[in-house]
């Protein structure tokens, strides 16, 4: 049994939990890792949320599903993560859905992330 596996067993504390899934993730034990994120994420931890969104969105170890990827970037968005408005910004761009895209990269803007002011200046 892994460290991270035994940490998780026994923890509550949902950034040890995250740091675990990670761990994991790491290691390439995509379901596991997962069950672990989505645990953290549901505790808020904004970096398991973004974390977990991307793997959605990428159909990483899971079955790709943008709306669960959207589900939980909008929850870090709503806790002030720049990151997750990027790259739900970047999700809606690689659908060549411009406006979705330009309105989470303002997001993203607003909220600090610099990457999404040089994109937005190259959007249609």
């Amino acid at each position: 049994m892994s460290k991270a596996r035994i940490a998780t067993s026994r923890e509550s504390d949902p950034r040890k939990v995250l740091e675990a899934a990670c761990d994991l993730y790491e290691s390439g034990e995509r379901r596991r890792s997962i069950k672990l994120f989505r645990q953290a994420a549901s505790d808020g931890v904004i970096e398991a949320q973004v974390n977990l969104a991307n793997i959605y969105d990428a159909g990483d170890g899971v079955k790709r599903d943008f709306e669960a990827a959207r589900y939980w970037y909008k929850r870090a968005i709503d806790q002030g993560s720049p990151e997750a408005a990027y790259n739900l910004g970047i999700s809606y761009l690689n659908r060549d859905n411009f406006r979705w895209a330009r309105y989470w990269l303002l997001i993203a803007e607003k909220l600090g992330d610099e990457d999404a002011k040089e994109l937005l200046a190259g959007l249609p």
